[in-house]
């Protein structure tokens, strides 16, 4: 490191304590981008106000406007300073540049128009070399505490990959940490055609303008920065088994740009590689969480698909209460468990004569009433099915005779009293009975299909024991 200059000759104390004043705040720089600020502006005065470019230099060699100073609309003399692409278009041009060095190789370069007044080139060569040190440890500190973080935040997700159900409520928990991990404003999730975002992103249009011009089958190791109206913004495949999910899409300020219309002059980078490999390790993850929420979906499409079929095998259709194969099977078996229970059948008196008299449709919408009418009569573990036709059975659970007959006649006259759409009373014959020992399901049926037989020709509208 080169020590710091005297004061040059020419050069009035209060001008050299302005340059060590900067180079402290170089020094002492918290964040690359206070660092790339400070070191552009300090520049600038040195070099007689010349405009100041920072470039990042890409792996694959390729440059990458990270800073200017002043902003691109004060130096429209310099525009081709704001579009150098590659070091031998720097070379190769009229401009001055400076290595800005890291730890492995160099970082980037410093731009300029040309080169500094004589007096000052010793300053600048020292500005740079304790800017390039900062700047590797700013990132050296900066990146370890940011690679625990999101270690910390991968296990965190993959706890929650049994406790949360969509991919809103993944981003809902964990986007203000992912956020934080990386410098980004806002983070968005595409599945299957959805967007799920949090923080500030580009609106739904412009996102998938961007994926649509994005190769689908794009490797797992790779990432794109996205253009545009997306600038500042990083891609990353969510893949799994080489199965293309869709993407993760994380956000930055353009906030090292100190210009508003250099995004018409060249491409910007705002993504380091280390943080690409990082956005590529949580974009695993989620692939993992995406695929373990699929198949809660699935499993749980496939319970209520049962459910509904179970619900289908045992439930009447028009009547939705029991349908007689299932009344059968519950009271083949009351009887063999012996329990204590009455059985009450009835059937509504004269159908036959409402249906021909007001139609069928009226018909099937008194067997709709009548389920929902016994509802409000029968405890809530008594049962009710439909036999057949207008024919139905009730099963009263833990019922002496007497608790059953008291039953059976409160539902007689609740139907007798409710109003239906016709202008006929509508009542019921029913026959009740209780399970004896040793008794087969058909000697009970047949048993409570007399007693409703011997109601019907009593007059009907009545309750028969038997």
């Amino acid at each position: 490191m080169s020590g710091v200059p005297s004061t040059p000759a020419n050069k009035p104390a209060s001008k050299f304590d302005d340059l060590c004043l900067a180079l402290g705040l170089i020094s002492s720089s918290k964040t690359p981008k206070e660092l790339c600020e400070r070191l552009a502006k300090t520049l600038h005065e040195l070099a007689d106000h010349q405009p100041i470019a920072l470039y990042r230099r890409l792996e694959s060699g390729e440059l990458r406007l990270t800073y200017c100073y002043p902003a691109a609309s004060a130096i429209p003399s310099y525009r081709q300073l704001l579009t150098f692409r590659s070091l031998d278009e720097l070379r190769t041009s009229n401009y001055h540049h400076y290595e800005l060095k890291g730890q492995h190789g160099v970082w980037g370069y410093i731009g300029l128009p040309t080169v500094p007044p004589e007096d000052a080139l010793q300053w600048v060569a020292v500005l740079i070399d304790i800017a390039a040190q900062r700047l590797h440890l700013l990132k050296a500190e900066h990146m370890a505490e940011r690679q625990l973080g999101l270690k910390a935040r991968r296990r965190l997700l993959s706890r929650d990959i049994k406790r949360l159900t969509s991919l809103a409520d993944f981003l809902q928990h964990h986007g203000h940490g992912w956020c934080d991990i990386f410098q980004a404003k806002g983070i968005a999730l595409v599945h299957k055609g959805e967007l799920y975002h949090f923080g500030e992103c580009p609106d739904r249009q412009q996102i998938f303008q961007q994926l649509g011009r994005l190769d689908a089958t794009t490797t797992q190791d790779s990432t794109v920065e996205l253009e545009g109206d997306c600038q500042g913004g990083l891609a990353a495949p969510l893949i799994l088994a080489s199965h293309h999910l869709g993407w993760l899409l994380i956000f930055r300020q353009q906030a090292m740009v100190a210009a508003a219309d250099v995004a018409s002059i060249a491409q910007f980078s705002f993504w380091l590689p280390i943080e690409a490999s990082m956005v590529l390790e949580l974009a695993d993850d989620l692939a993992v969480a995406i695929t373990a929420l699929d198949v809660v979906h699935v499993n749980r499409q496939l319970r209520k698909t049962n459910q509904r079929l179970e619900s289908l095998a045992h439930t009447d259709l028009l009547t939705q209460c029991w349908n007689r194969y299932y009344t059968e099977s519950v009271i083949e078996a009351l009887c063999a468990s012996k329990a204590a229970c009455a059985v009450l059948m009835f059937d509504i008196d004269d159908f036959k004569r409402i249906n021909d008299t007001y139609g069928h449709p009226t018909g099937d919408d008194i067997l709709r009433e009548i389920p929902r009418l016994a509802t409000q009569v029968l405890r809530s573990n008594d049962h009710l099915g439909r036999w057949g036709g207008e024919e139905f059975i009730v099963v009263i659970a833990d019922a002496t005779l007497e608790e059953g007959v008291y039953i059976a006649e409160r539902l007689c006259r609740h139907i007798e009293q409710h109003p239906f759409s016709i202008p006929d009373a509508v009542t019921i014959s029913a026959g009740l009975t209780t399970i004896r020992a040793d008794e087969s399901p058909r000697q009970l049926l047949e048993r409570v299909d007399k007693g409703m037989y011997l109601a019907k020709t009593a007059g009907k509208n009545q309750v028969m024991i038997c």
